[in-house]
């Protein structure tokens, strides 16, 4: 039995290499047998044999005489015309040497286009002499248009990060720098350079000013760790020496089977977070000090009232009004952010309600100066106990007085007066007011002039104007 076996499978395969050999000396059987176009042309660049793939990629069969290729209109990759003369079969025909991986667009009589890709080889004769060529080409328009389409996604994913106002870089799986969007390049002052790898920054520190090496930033660790880095506050100093404040998250990026491909980094800058940090804990600093030293007027105020106080009823008229004057003091310092105050509102906020109605028995007139804030505080409330005494006893508790308060600036001072004028006799007190002793307290750089004439009180104060300030809440002495 194993013997039969043995002929019987001895002259199958002694069929099936007749077959083959048969196969092979009959050209035509042998072109049909490949998945790809097959033409052959003549050292003239005729067309002399081709396949049934090849017919098919051209939309048609050629017709007799055609030369060099049966495509019905042939286009280089970047859609130009390629006329007959220049197709490859005639390059190949022109300069014998073969031509690798070609990339065309056949279209077809009924208009569609398919993207081929030619490889040529010259045919010689036993004498080595050039007898024609023959291409082979296949239709690769699927592969190019799932390769547009992965080049447009991929566009589309760098216009998306080009876009975002977040600073965002890439890098492959050593680290080296592969993109780089426009906010990352602001941040940093600078776009990447040459191999350029780990990080964007031309510097690193970290919070409390020690150098960083590229190698150990956090987008590194990231690639060596495999996982993803977060919360490091590091510090990027610019090409320009400036710095900022940033926190990196870094992270690693793999593909379909798991492999590190690269790390994306986003940086978010949060120098103006910290600064509004540190600008919070100084309001709230200075708001503790302004507390205290608000507190300690008052209780000065309240301790000069009742020492003063005749009775409980007029101790709350007097105390109610001070405060009130205090008050606005501090409305009109916090409608400035508490920068400063101008002596002309302050001046006729607090003697408003000493102007009488209908009469003109209180002048207020001055150039513009600008206050500091103690200086606020301290002399509107010595303007309202100067316009409380004059309505009380002074110029204005009669019906001919009158009170003139004017300033005047120079070198780097302003002077007030304060003068009664056409009032009752006054006589000087006994112990000092609540006036000097506010600015005693709240000016200490100040001088103050009383002098009681037979007609009216004259207040002289002579002041040291204030530098100007920005709105951070920082002034000396308040």
């Amino acid at each position: 039995m194993t013997g039969v076996a043995s002929q019987d499978s001895a002259t199958r395969q002694s069929a099936l290499s007749c077959a083959l050999q048969q196969a092979l000396h009959s050209s035509n059987k042998f072109l049909e047998w490949l998945p790809i176009g097959v033409s052959v042309c003549d050292a003239e660049g005729y067309l002399v044999q081709y396949n049934s793939c090849a017919a098919e990629l051209w939309g048609r069969p050629p017709t007799i005489g055609t030369r060099f290729t049966g495509a019905y209109r042939a286009y280089r990759p970047n859609d130009e015309l390629l006329p007959v003369e220049q197709a490859p079969m005639a390059e190949l025909l022109q300069t014998g040497h073969p031509i690798r991986n070609r990339e065309l667009i056949f279209e077809r009589p009924d208009g569609s286009r398919l993207t081929i890709l030619a490889n040529l080889d010259p045919l010689h004769d036993e004498t080595g002499k050039l007898v024609g060529g023959v291409n082979c080409f296949q239709d690769i328009t699927a592969h190019k248009t799932a390769e547009q389409r992965v080049q447009q996604r991929e566009q589309w994913y760098r216009d998306l990060l080009e876009a975002l106002p977040a600073a965002i870089y890439t890098t492959d799986a050593e680290g080296r720098i592969t993109f780089c969007n426009e906010a990352a390049a602001e941040l940093c002052g600078r776009r990447p350079v040459g191999n350029d790898a780990w990080s964007i920054a031309s510097k690193l520190y970290w919070p409390d000013g020690k150098p960083i090496a590229q190698e150990e930033c956090p987008t590194a660790l990231a690639l060596k760790t495999g996982k993803p880095v977060r919360g490091t506050e590091k510090i990027v100093e610019r090409p320009d020496g400036t710095r900022i404040s940033v926190l990196p998250f870094p992270t690693p990026l793999h593909d379909a089977e798991g492999r590190l491909i690269g790390a994306v980094n986003m940086l978010v800058d949060v120098t103006e977070r910290k600064a509004a940090e540190e600008e919070k804990a100084l309001l709230l600093r200075e708001l503790a000090h302004r507390v205290n030293n608000t507190f300690a007027v008052i209780l000065a105020v309240a301790q000069q009232t009742l020492r003063t106080a005749s009775s409980p009823e007029v101790f709350v008229e007097t105390f109610t009004g001070r405060l009130q004057a205090l008050a606005q003091a501090h409305n009109l310092l916090f409608a400035k952010d508490w920068t400063g105050a101008d002596l002309g509102e302050l001046a006729k906020g607090q003697l408003a309600p000493f102007c009488l109605k209908g009469q003109d028995r209180l002048t207020i007139e001055g150039p513009k100066v600008t206050l500091s804030p103690p200086q606020a505080i301290a002399l509107g409330v010595v303007l309202h106990e100067l316009g409380t005494n004059a309505a009380r006893y002074g110029a204005l508790s009669n019906g001919t007085g009158r009170v003139d308060l004017s300033w005047t600036l120079g070198s780097g001072r302003v002077n007030l007066a304060w003068a009664e004028r056409h009032g009752p006799p006054v006589l000087p007190p006994q112990r000092k007011g609540l006036g000097t002793k506010l600015i005693q307290r709240g000016l200490p750089d100040a001088t103050i002039d009383w002098r009681f004439e037979a007609d009216g009180v004259v207040c002289a104060i002579d002041l040291p104007l204030a530098k100007p300030r920005s709105g951070n809440g920082k002034e000396a002495g308040y």
